[in-house]
């Protein structure tokens, strides 16, 4: 059994931050699905595809507000994936939400054919990575992440390392139609995929 990891909040970061006069910041999986529930506000043709990480993916506003916008698939993350990929085939703008662990691991193949060989802009939003779930052990630990994303060709990896640089790594990888994948709920890790050639 694993030990929970430590908290960035605790009440010892707090003191220590109030001593050397820092506030603390949000946590970027806010920032995240603050961002990306304004932009599909602004564009009806931004989707949010979770696998029943409404609550854990912050994106519970999100499906209150815009209820058409957002599909529950449960726990499938190969599906997950799949579905994100076939929407953003017809043009959406695909937000996929999953725990890293299972994104990374489950939907490996999903990740390599449907998004990156296929060339469909997704971005795959991996939360909770590293030893983030604590105690649930191992199996909700994701620690492979960056070094099996990243031997995936059109695949880049960005890990934005606060509020700002998350909520512009979302906008661009929105703007900039590449798959993208928060992998981790602190730090944010975002997975885009490298740009087309233009013809």
């Amino acid at each position: 059994m694993s030990a929970p990891a430590p908290s960035l909040y605790s009440p010892v970061a707090k003191a220590v931050a109030a001593q050397l006069g820092l506030t603390m910041g949000r946590p970027n999986l806010e920032e995240f699905a603050d961002t990306v529930l304004a932009l599909a506000q602004a564009n009806r043709q931004v989707v949010a595809v979770t696998s029943d990480s409404r609550g854990s993916g912050k994106l519970g506003p999100f499906g209150q507000a815009l209820p058409r916008q957002i599909v529950e698939v449960g726990i499938a993350e190969q599906n997950l994936v799949g579905v994100a990929a076939g929407l953003a085939s017809t043009g959406k703008t695909v937000f996929a939400v999953s725990p890293a662990c299972f994104l990374t691991a489950r939907s490996f193949e999903q990740v390599k054919n449907d998004v990156c060989y296929s060339d469909n802009p997704v971005v795959l939003v991996g939360i909770s990575a590293g030893v983030s779930y604590g105690a649930l052990g191992t199996t909700h630990h994701s620690l492979h992440d960056y070094a099996a994303l990243r031997a995936v060709n059109n695949l880049e990896v960005v890990a934005p390392a606060d509020n700002f640089e998350t909520r512009e790594a979302v906008r661009q990888a929105a703007a900039l139609g590449k798959p993208v994948t928060c992998a981790s709920a602190r730090p944010l890790s975002i997975i885009c995929r490298k740009p087309r050639p233009s013809s």
